[in-house]
């Protein structure tokens, strides 16, 4: 309860997504394209697609073109495809995204996005039951530690999970004018039902004997999911954008699984993956 009353406290005074999520140019105050409206087209790739520190046992990269289109006001669309060489190439995701970004005088800046997801219906991906998610984030800007946070709904099949981001970083910006190095740390809180819907796929796909309403304890609980540690380097160069960042996520909290004959607790692991963008406006 204690975590609830913080967390939307802290919502309601400077909220902000993990900048993992966000559009890497848009933290830029040197960006020329920054008040224009404008085209855009790029790539992005993920070395291993890690949700709320969660992964399924198998490796899935994504490699994801995409293009979209950014109204000087803040307003902005974009449609991404992303393939995955997980058993064999094929597309396992299509995301369509709506979004509002601003700043709010010299400090704060916010915003909201809404995003549908069409998964592959037979994606690996443990977060391959929820169909979309809206969310709302703020930052307040200062020289010294920044801090963020986002609340997002996820919408799956059959259920509805709420999350919380809290992010805290610097941003180092280098002689050049045109670099960023930003570290950060970040944890994310949330319920699991879209954890419980992917066990129940993977369980019904084996055998189709198995009838099964629930299997992760308290999928509703909403805790501490992962702890989040990152630097993001960002490079400007004319009309091109690129953007690093390696990510090393501790998972919490273990759920407990009900599979048929046996109960048992989550085996944990920490993950390491990076995340490459290239775009060009």
């Amino acid at each position: 309860m204690r975590q609830v009353i913080f967390c939307t406290l802290a919502l309601l005074l400077f909220s902000r997504t993990t900048i993992a999520q966000r559009a890497f140019y848009e933290d830029d105050e040197d960006d020329p394209y920054e008040h224009k409206s404008y085209f855009m087209y790029g790539l992005n790739y993920l070395s291993n697609n890690v949700y709320l520190g969660r992964k399924d046992t198998v490796v899935i990269p994504y490699y994801s073109p995409y293009v979209g289109y950014h109204l000087k006001n803040g307003l902005y669309a974009k449609g991404m495809l992303s393939f995955t060489p997980a058993k064999g190439t094929h597309l396992d995701l299509t995301t369509l995204e709506i979004g509002y970004d601003h700043s709010f005088g010299d400090h704060f800046n916010g915003g909201i996005n809404l995003d549908k997801l069409y998964y592959n219906k037979n994606s690996l991906n443990i977060r391959s039951s929820t169909k979309g998610y809206g969310g709302i984030y703020g930052q307040y800007s200062n020289d010294w530690v920044e801090p963020q946070l986002s609340f997002d709904i996820n919408k799956n099949k059959n259920s509805t999970d709420y999350v919380t981001n809290f992010t805290l970083d610097h941003d180092f910006k280098l002689p050049d004018g045109k670099s960023h190095i930003i570290p950060l740390m970040a944890t994310n809180i949330g319920t699991q039902h879209y954890y419980d819907e992917y066990f129940i796929t993977r369980l019904t796909k084996k055998d189709k004997t198995v009838k099964v309403k629930k299997v992760v304890a308290d999928p509703g609980k909403y805790k501490p999911m992962d702890y989040e540690f990152s630097v993001k380097t960002t490079l400007m160069a004319s009309k091109w954008l690129f953007m690093l960042m390696p990510t090393y996520a501790v998972p919490v909290n273990p759920a407990v699984v009900t599979l048929p004959n046996r109960i048992v607790t989550e085996k944990l692991s920490n993950s390491f993956y990076i995340e490459l963008d290239i775009c060009h406006r």
